[in-house]
């Protein structure tokens, strides 16, 4: 993958984390209003995170391992928010597992950051396939 490449991969992901420095989940707002950084700060959130830089910006000779790693850190993204928004409120609000009040307690801001994560995603593997399809290398 060239630099150019990398580059503008990166600047899309971090741009698609953006959502999640807004209040994603809560009761009433400015009462009661927890950060979309609680999906970034779980394992799942920083683990996805440094794959999706070690598959776009380590150097390796099999570029599809590289690409998956990538992929991997996108979709865990993606996983990270839907498992927050399923269970944030078990230690804070409710006690138990609740779809209900998942659903109830979501701002507007969490399914705008779940849509661009998913659209990260799929822009990852259009730019990946596209590089495959065209023969770029390393470089």
């Amino acid at each position: 993958m060239k630099y150019k490449t990398k580059m503008i991969m990166s600047i899309c992901f971090i741009l698609s984390l953006s959502p999640m420095l807004l209040s994603q989940y809560g009761g009433s707002r400015g009462v009661q209003e927890i950060s979309g950084l609680t999906n970034l700060l779980n394992p799942i959130g920083i683990l996805s995170v440094v794959l999706f830089f070690l598959g776009v910006w380590l150097p390796v000779k099999n570029r599809k391992i590289s690409d998956t790693v990538g992929f991997l850190g996108c979709l865990g993204i993606v996983a990270a928010e839907i498992y927050e928004f399923l269970t944030w409120h078990i230690l804070t609000v409710s006690g138990k597992f609740s779809l209900d009040l998942s659903f109830r307690f979501a701002y507007p801001e969490f399914y705008i950051g779940l849509a661009v994560s998913i659209c990260m995603t799929i822009l990852y593997t259009v730019i990946v396939f596209r590089n495959r399809k065209v023969g770029f290398k390393e470089g």
